[in-house]
């Protein structure tokens, strides 16, 4: 179990099919809230706090990585939004992760690109 890289985020939903008004319900993915994130064993893993259950998304599914201003019906007042476009089981997904500053999430970007490379390399 390798542990790398922990920061907090704010975690604003996952579109379902390029919709933002379409949710993925599945467990760990519909809360939204504020926690922290981490890479383990190949997986971007965040927990929101006051919840038991973790939002797991598998590096090697992230096909793209971009940043925006608004994500799954959210505006967070200028602040930068991560947006991680991934595939679960046929379904094409977008996962949103709100930072406080530009720095910072180009420091999530960065590291989320380079674990995505290695996983790729991996499999």
């Amino acid at each position: 179990m390798q542990v790398e890289s922990t920061g907090i985020a704010l975690y604003v939903g996952t579109e379902l099919g390029g919709r933002w008004w379409k949710r993925y319900r599945a467990p760990g993915f519909f809360a939204r809230g504020r926690g922290r994130f981490w890479f383990q064993d190949g997986e971007l893993r965040f927990h929101r706090e006051l919840t038991k259950e973790l939002t797991r998304i598998p590096l090697d599914r992230i096909r793209e990585v971009s940043i925006g201003t608004w994500h799954a019906g959210k505006w967070l007042a200028r602040r930068p939004i991560v947006k991680l476009a991934w595939e679960d089981g046929g379904e094409r997904l977008s996962s949103g992760f709100g930072f406080g500053d530009r720095a910072s999430a180009d420091a999530f970007v960065a590291a989320v690109e380079e674990r995505r490379r290695r996983a790729d390399g991996a499999s």
